[in-house]
Formats: C-alpha cells, sequence, structure tokens
C-alpha cells in the first residue's frame, strides 16, 4: 500500500503549469496545485458527514427495492488489493498484490476514481450548511437546486480542481493501461488532472456506461460530443451513439431508478469492460454510481471498498468475472 499525503497546513500553494502540444498541433497549457496540506483538509466536515450518510441511506434503499439480492447470470468479485486504506488512498502494491493479480485470465485490476468537487456538489454542500433539505426528486428548483438549468454539464471548482491536482503523485504510482472516462465536464477534467501523467501513454476513452444518473437533475445532463470533442480531441468518443444526449432525455422528469441504474453498470462491466484487452483499467465517474456498482452490481465484503466516495478518492480493486 502507498500511501501520498502530505505535512503542514500551512505552505502556500503553489500552481505548475506546462504546455503541451497536442497531436494536431495545438498548444495546450495544463496546471496543477502543489502544496504541502493535510490532504484531509482537503474535504469538509459537511462532505464527510454527508458521504457517511449516503452509505447509510442509499443502502437501505437499495435494499428496500430488492437490489441487493438480484442474482444475475455473470457474477462480478471485488477484492481489496492493499491490507490498509487511508481517506483517499486505496490503491493497488505492485510489489506485493500485481502479480498473482495479473496471472489470472478473468480478473481484473480496476482504479475507480470519483470525481472532484463541482459546482453541483458546493450548491447542495452550501444548501445542507444552511439547514436546507433537498428533495433530488423534485422538479422545483426551491426544493432541488441542481434541476435548474444553469446547472448544464458543470465544471470543477478551485477546490475539485486541487482535490484532483493532490491525486496526480498516487495515481503517477499506478499503471492503467487504458484511461475510461464519464462523458460528463467534471469528469473529464479530474481525469487530467489527476491521471496526466498517463496521457498521452495510453488510450483515454469516454463511455456513457459510466455516467452519473439519467433524468431530471441538470447537473447529470452532458453537453453534445461534438463541443465535448472539440475541447478534448485527445480523447476517443466513439463508443458514444448519440451526438446529444439523448440517453438523460428520455427518462423526461423522472430520475432513472437505482434497479434501471445497476442494469446499466452491469451492462457497462459485462460487455464492455471485461472484453477490453487491458488487464489494468482506470475509470473515472460518480459517487451514486459507483456506490450502486460496489454495493448492488458486484460481490464485496469488505467496508471499505463499498462505503461512499469522497470527491476525488481514489480506490483500487481486484475485480474478477464468474460465468
Amino acid at each position: 500500500m502507498r500511501l501520498h499525503s502530505s505535512s503542514s497546513a500551512t505552505t502556500p500553494q503553489k500552481e505548475i503549469c506546462e504546455t503541451t502540444v497536442t497531436d494536431d498541433g495545438k498548444a495546450q497549457v495544463l496546471c496543477t496545485i502543489s502544496n504541502d496540506d493535510d490532504r484531509a483538509s482537503l474535504w469538509s466536515e459537511v462532505a464527510i458527514k454527508a458521504a457517511k450518510q449516503f452509505t447509510i441511506s442509499q443502502r437501505e434503499k437499495l435494499k428496500d427495492l430488492g437490489a441487493l439480492d438480484i442474482k444475475r447470470p455473470i457474477r462480478i468479485i471485488g477484492k481489496p488489493v492493499s491490507e490498509v486504506c487511508g481517506m483517499g488512498d486505496c490503491v493497488v502494491d505492485y510489489e506485493s498484490d500485481g502479480a498473482s493479480i495479473m496471472s489470472d485470465s478473468d480478473t481484473k485490476i480496476v482504479h475507480f476514481q470519483r470525481h472532484g468537487q463541482g459546482y453541483y456538489n458546493l450548491i447542495c454542500d452550501m444548501w445542507r450548511e444552511a439547514g436546507k433539505p433537498i428533495d433530488f426528486d423534485s422538479s422545483d428548483p426551491n426544493l432541488n437546486p441542481v434541476v435548474r438549468p444553469e446547472f448544464l454539464d458543470p465544471p470543477l471548482t478551485a477546490l475539485g480542481m486541487q482535490q484532483c491536482s493532490s491525486q496526480r503523485k498516487l495515481c503517477s504510482t499506478l499503471s492503467p493501461e487504458l484511461v475510461i472516462v464519464s462523458p460528463m465536464l467534471r469528469c473529464i477534467q479530474t481525469a487530467k488532472l489527476s491521471f496526466r501523467d498517463h496521457v498521452g501513454r495510453v488510450p483515454w476513452i469516454s463511455h456513457e456506461g459510466c455516467r452519473e444518473e439519467l433524468g431530471l437533475l441538470v447537473g447529470n445532463k452532458r453537453r453534445s460530443i461534438s463541443d465535448i470533442r472539440a475541447d478534448y480531441p485527445e480523447i476517443d468518443f466513439s463508443p458514444i451513439k448519440y451526438d446529444e444526449d439523448v440517453l438523460w432525455d428520455q427518462y423526461g422528469d423522472r430520475r432513472e431508478t437505482l434497479l434501471e441504474k445497476s442494469d446499466r453498470i452491469y451492462k457497462f462491466l459485462t460487455e464492455y469492460v471485461r472484453t477490453r484487452p487491458e488487464k489494468e483499467i482506470a475509470i473515472v465517474c460518480h459517487s451514486a454510481y459507483l456506490f450502486t456498482l460496489l454495493n448492488a452490481v458486484m460481490d464485496i465484503e469488505e467496508e471499505e471498498l463499498r462505503s461512499w466516495f469522497l470527491t476525488s478518492e481514489v480506490r483500487s480493486l481486484q475485480m474478477t468475472f464468474i460465468n
């Protein structure tokens, strides 16, 4: 287990920028924020408390729907690849774990990362700090702020970029042969900051199968693929069928249910991830998606793997498919 944490809470932040040239000859400036703060300070008490509450409430919802007991044709077993997990760090130690895992033909190492704090998360935290409950099933913006049209495909906040930059050192020690990202802007920005040392070294692919729940919440509606591709030409968007967000639109004024989301995740893992030739993959996606994946789709015993992700958190696991 490699833990990467910082030491001083008073060391000033430094922004480090590098200019690179893309394949089409365009200059691209990538900046990261470097500091020596305790990484735990990147998550507010409100955010940590919310993650703990979501772990309890969302698991109860999954249980009540019977989503925790569904038997599917292919079992997907998840096991930790580290004996010790710290806040935001739960990744493979290749010296002790990698060789035995990689020898199994139906097993992969997957590095899951939740995106950093986006404006979607910020406004929700502000409501919680003010003691205002959020009804995520309501279409009334006075009860549910993330149905406002201004929240279309929101980017990372400054804190979100700092969180993701803080994960760069950890992610540079990983060895993914493929990076898969949700087409949502906050996930693409997260991957570009945290996994930037793998840009140009391995394929980068965007897939609808790992995006957040569909319908109602405008914060989960993406821009057109043509617009996104213009900003990120180095990412392969070919697995995405529609230019406009047809998948989100088809749900109208309702949210994708947890059972529908579970089925979409299962299809993504068994029909796409499993069939990829790469043995080690990074997937940058979303919190509710990850919680459903780890609790309702995969068979996992360890609680530290199944709990709600903090923003920008990285967890590595061994994923085995059994017919």
